[in-house]
């Protein structure tokens, strides 16, 4: 049996990585935070990493940050 931490997993869609929003279960599909739902394809991360470097998605990072009670991003870096 192989164990998945869903809150380590980070799915890619259009080049930007999202948050899930529930564990996963197996052969279920997946719904990011943002509201994407779709089944998992799983694919070597040399062939990932030939396409481009992911980035956040920012409407799951506010999301996360909201619900976590972390201040947003902008409040954050206007602090320095």
């Amino acid at each position: 049996m192989i164990y998945v931490d869903a809150q380590a997993v980070h799915p890619v869609i259009n080049g930007e990585w999202h948050r899930l929003a529930g564990a996963l279960e197996p052969e279920q599909a997946i719904t990011t935070l943002c509201g994407i739902a779709d089944t998992a394809t799983f694919m070597p991360l040399s062939e990932r990493r030939s396409h481009t470097i992911p980035r956040q998605c920012d409407h799951c990072d506010a999301i996360y940050r909201r619900d976590h009670g972390i201040p947003p991003r902008q409040d954050r870096l206007g602090r320095r």
